[in-house]
C-alpha cells in the first residue's frame, strides 16, 4: 500500500472515529440527527460540484440540501433547523468557522445559534473542514464510505454489503 493510500485510510478511520465521538443533542429522547444530516448535506454539495474549495457557506444550496435529506429521515417531533448543526459542529475537531472581520468578540460570546440564522449570518463567513477531513471528502471513494457510515449511524439497519431484497409491493392473489 502506498504512503498516500495509507494516509487516506488513516484519515478515513480518524474521521469515522470523530463522528462516532461527536456530541449530539439527546434532549427529549434519542440522539438528534441534525449534525449527521449537515455532514450529508456537505457531501451532497460536493457531489453536485457546488463545493469546489474548503469553504462551506450557510446559503440556500446548503439549506436546501439539508432540508431534502432531513425530510427523508425526520420524526414528527424533530424540526428542520439547519442553523444549529452548522453552528454546533464547531465542537468537533474537524469543523471550523471562519469568523467575519471585526466580529471576533461577538462570536466568542455566542454559545448557541438560537435556532435561527441571524447569529450565523452576522458572525460567520463560512465553515471549513480540517485538512485531513477535506481530503477524505475530496476523494470520491472515501466520500462514499463516509456517506454510508453516516447513513448507517442514522439508520442502524442500513446494509451496504448485501443487495436490497426485491419484494413485490403488492402480493399476488391466487
Amino acid at each position: 500500500m502506498s504512503e498516500n493510500s495509507e494516509d487516506k485510510k488513516q484519515n478515513l478511520v480518524r474521521l469515522k472515529s470523530e463522528i462516532q465521538k461527536m456530541q449530539r443533542d439527546i434532549t427529549h429522547g434519542p440522539k438528534k440527527p441534525h449534525k449527521l444530516v449537515m455532514l450529508l448535506a456537505v457531501i451532497d454539495l460536493f457531489d453536485k460540484g457546488k463545493l469546489k474549495e474548503n469553504k462551506i457557506y450557510f446559503n440556500a444550496d446548503l439549506v436546501e440540501s439539508f432540508t431534502n435529506i432531513f425530510n427523508l429521515i425526520r420524526t414528527r417531533k424533530e424540526w428542520n433547523q439547519p442553523a444549529p448543526p452548522f453552528f454546533h459542529l464547531r465542537t468537533s475537531n474537524f469543523w471550523h468557522h471562519q469568523i467575519k472581520n471585526n466580529r471576533e468578540i461577538q462570536y466568542a460570546k455566542i454559545t448557541t445559534s438560537g435556532g435561527g440564522t441571524k447569529r450565523i449570518i452576522e458572525n460567520i463567513e463560512y465553515a471549513y473542514l480540517s485538512d485531513y477531513c477535506y481530503e477524505v471528502i475530496s476523494d470520491k471513494d472515501s466520500r462514499q464510505e463516509i456517506r454510508e457510515f453516516l447513513i448507517s449511524a442514522l439508520n442502524p439497519y442500513a446494509n451496504f454489503t448485501e443487495p436490497a431484497p426485491i419484494q413485490p409491493l403488492i402480493s399476488k392473489r391466487r
